[in-house]
């Protein structure tokens, strides 16, 4: 059984550990991760961890049969949308369909609040798992794009073709 817990201080270690995870993860999509970034990662995971929960944001632990095994954060942006900031769940525990019902936990979250009338993602192109689950689950519609401009040399070599102009990701 899944379900999310609002984040206490009981997590905070392992929280901090999942969050240089991630992020160590995402960077490795696109480059090969040095030492002297993995370290300035995990020095700024407290700051990080702490800005997760300010403001507008809920932060909240997956637990698996009472066990936690990843991290999913809300925030509501606006009136009528919120929206999955991070979802995390420990690379020994991916597809037994964990991410799958801690989504749908956030969504009766969501529902659960009066005039949201949406929850939406951003997902990294390159995170093909990622996308393939957010589709399935039913994440089909567009809502906006980022786009990006590298300011020094890009890692982004793969050609995308999208309403006739091409793009790298």
């Amino acid at each position: 059984m899944i379900r999310l817990l609002k984040y206490s201080e009981d997590f905070e270690a392992e929280t901090l550990r999942r969050i240089v995870e991630f992020f160590g993860f995402h960077q490795a999509l696109v480059k090969e991760i040095t030492e002297e970034e993995r370290k300035k990662v995990s020095s700024e995971a407290a700051e990080t961890l702490q800005d997760w929960q300010r403001g507008d944001n809920e932060l909240y632990v997956i637990l698996q049969n009472e066990e936690a095994v990843g991290f999913l954060r809300l925030n509501y942006r606006g009136p009528i949308v919120a929206w999955i900031e991070d979802i995390f769940v420990d690379e020994n525990r991916r597809g037994q369909g964990i991410a799958t019902e801690a989504i749908s936990a956030a969504e009766d979250i969501v529902r659960g609040k009066a005039d949201y009338e949406a929850i939406c993602l951003d997902v990294v192109p390159r995170n093909t798992a990622a996308m393939k689950l957010y589709h399935k689950l039913g994440f089909t519609d567009l809502s906006m794009l980022t786009l990006r401009k590298e300011l020094n040399e890009s890692k982004r070599d793969r050609p995308l073709e999208l309403l006739g102009l091409e793009f790298k990701y």
